[in-house]
C-alpha cells in the first residue's frame, strides 16, 4: 500500500505550479537558444562570405589586369598548381565557351552561387556548391573567378549541431531543475495538508512543522501554526466552558428548584408566595448576570470588537473610575490611593478598557477585608504604559495565579463572598485583545495586578502635553 504523501507527490508533480513554471522556463530558454543560434549563424556566415568575397574580388583584379594574350595561359599555370590555389577560374568567349579553367558553366554577370558535379573515380562524383564573380574583361571576354563553399557548409553543420545539442541540454536541465523543485516545494505542501488532516481528524494540537530556512514556507507555517493555537484556543475554550457552565449552573439551578418546591409545599399565605418568588427571581438574576458575563467574554475573544479600536485618554478614564469607586471603597473602611500620570493615551476600545479596570477594582473590593488599602496607579514608561492594582489583602498563592484567570474559577476562600468566577477570566480577555501584558504579582502583602501596554508600530506613544 503506497502512502499517501507519495501519492500525492506522484500525482501533482507534474501538475504543480512549480513544474509548470520549469517547463515554460525550458519552452523560454530554447526559444531563446534559437534567436542565439539565429543571430550567431548569420553573423558568422555573413562574416566568411564576407572574407570569401573580399578574396575573390581581389583575386579577379589581378587576372584582369593581366594583357589578353597570357590571360588563358596565366589561368592555366594557376589551376596547375593545385591543391595551392583555393579558387575556381573560368575564361569564356564572347559566344560563351570556355576557353580555360575549372568552371565549365558561365553563370550571370556579378555575384552568384553556382553547383557544379565534378567526377570521381571512386566515389562516382559529387556536386560542389561553389561562390563565384563573372565580370566582363576589356577585350568582351568574361572572367569568372570562385571559391569552395565548403567551408561555410561546415560551419552551419557545426553550429546546427552545437545548437541541437545545447538545446536539449538547456530544457532537459531547466526540466529536471523544475522537477527538483516542484518535488521540494510539494513536500513542503504536503507538510501542511498533512497538520491539516489531522486537526481535520480532531488532533486540535497539531502544527505545520517550522524549519530553519526562514523562506515563505516558514513564514506561512508561523501564520498558520498562530491561527491554528487561537482556534484551539477558542475551541478548548469552549469546550471548558460547556462543562463549567453545567457544572456551576447546577447548584444554583438545582437551589432555585429546591425553593420553589418548598415554596409549593410549605408556603400558607401570599406574603410567604412573594417571598419565595422574590428569593427565586434573585437566584434567576445571578444565573442570568453570569450567562451575560459569558457573552461579554465570547464576544471579546471573538475580536468583533478590535475593528473599533481607537484612541483612549486613559488618564481621565482611570480618574473617573477612581472617584467612583472611592466612596464605597470607604464606606467598608477601605482606603484608595492614586498616582496617575496625566496626559496618557493608549489605542482601544474605551468601554472594554473601563471594564477591566472596573473588574478589578472590585475583585480588590470584595476579596479584602476591611480597612485594606488599595492603589491605582498609571506610569508613563519610555517604551509602554503601566497600570497597577494592588491591594494589602491575603492576594493570590503563585500556583494559582495562571488558573484564576479561566472562566469559573474560584479559590477556596473567595467561595464565601459574591462572584462567579468570570471577573478576571474578562480581564485576561480584554487584556489579550489589545495585546496587553497581564501580570499577577505579590505586592507583599496582597495582590499586584499590573498592565502593560505596548505601542503598535502606527501608534504613537500616546502621551498629551
Amino acid at each position: 500500500m503506497s502512502h499517501p504523501a507519495s501519492s500525492l507527490l506522484g500525482a501533482s508533480l507534474f501538475k504543480s505550479a512549480a513544474f509548470r513554471l520549469a517547463a515554460l522556463q525550458a519552452f523560454l530558454f530554447a526559444l531563446a537558444a534559437l534567436v542565439l543560434f539565429l543571430v550567431s549563424w548569420l553573423a558568422a556566415r555573413n562574416y566568411i562570405e564576407g572574407q570569401l568575397r573580399q578574396d575573390i574580388s581581389d583575386e579577379a583584379a589581378e587576372v584582369a589586369v593581366l594583357h589578353a594574350n597570357v590571360r588563358a595561359d596565366a589561368v592555366r599555370r594557376v589551376l596547375a598548381r593545385r591543391p595551392r590555389t583555393p579558387f575556381d577560374y573560368g575564361l569564356f568567349e564572347r559566344d560563351h565557351t570556355l576557353i580555360a579553367g575549372d568552371v565549365r558553366q558561365e553563370p550571370a554577370i556579378g555575384w552568384s552561387k553556382v553547383d557544379q558535379r565534378e567526377e570521381h573515380a571512386r566515389s562516382g562524383g559529387y556536386v560542389r556548391r561553389m561562390l563565384v564573380l563573372a565580370t566582363t574583361l576589356d577585350d568582351g571576354r568574361i572572367l569568372v573567378v570562385g571559391r569552395d563553399l565548403a567551408s561555410v557548409e561546415q560551419l552551419d553543420s557545426l553550429l546546427k549541431r552545437t545548437f541541437t545539442w545545447a538545446s536539449l541540454a538547456v530544457v532537459l536541465l531547466a526540466l529536471m531543475g523544475g522537477m527538483v523543485t516542484a518535488l521540494s516545494y510539494l513536500r513542503r505542501v504536503e507538510v501542511v495538508a498533512s497538520a491539516a488532516s489531522r486537526i481535520a481528524a480532531g488532533d486540535l494540537g497539531a502544527r505545520v512543522a517550522v524549519t530553519r530556512r526562514g523562506d515563505e514556507f516558514d513564514r506561512l507555517a508561523v501564520s498558520l501554526n498562530s491561527m491554528l493555537e487561537r482556534i484551539q484556543t477558542l475551541v478548548e475554550g469552549m469546550r471548558q466552558v460547556s462543562s463549567d457552565i453545567a457544572h456551576d449552573l447546577r447548584t444554583p439551578l438545582t437551589h432555585l428548584r429546591q425553593k420553589l418546591e418548598t415554596a409549593m409545599q410549605e408556603a400558607t399565605s401570599i406574603e410567604s408566595y412573594d417571598q419565595a418568588c422574590e428569593r427565586a427571581l434573585a437566584d434567576v438574576d445571578g444565573v442570568l448576570e453570569t450567562f451575560s458575563a459569558l457573552l461579554r467574554i465570547t464576544k471579546v475573544e471573538s475580536r468583533q470588537r478590535q475593528a473599533g479600536f481607537a484612541e483612549v485618554a486613559l488618564s481621565p478614564l482611570l480618574e473617573r473610575l477612581a472617584d467612583d469607586y472611592r466612596p464605597m471603597l470607604e464606606d467598608d473602611g477601605r482606603m484608595l490611593h492614586t498616582d496617575i500620570a496625566p496626559g496618557v493615551q493608549v489605542h482601544g476600545d474605551a468601554l472594554l478598557l473601563t471594564q477591566m479596570v472596573v473588574n478589578l477594582i472590585e475583585n480588590a473590593l470584595h476579596h479584602t477585608p476591611p480597612g485594606t488599602p488599595v492603589r491605582l496607579k498609571l506610569e508613563a514608561l519610555d517604551k509602554l504604559r503601566r497600570v497597577i492594582i494592588e491591594d494589602a489583602g491575603p492576594g493570590i498563592p503563585a500556583h494559582e495565579r495562571t488558573r484564576v484567570l479561566k472562566r469559573f474559577v474560584r479559590l477556596d476562600a473567595a467561595r464565601t463572598t459574591p462572584g462567579n468566577g468570570l471577573g478576571l477570566a474578562l480581564v485576561a480577555a480584554v487584556a489579550d485583545l489589545h495585546q496587553i501584558a497581564l501580570t499577577l504579582a505579590d505586592a507583599g502583602p496582597g495582590l499586584r495586578v499590573q498592565l502593560d501596554f505596548t505601542f503598535p508600530p502606527n501608534i504613537s506613544k500616546g502621551v498629551t502635553p
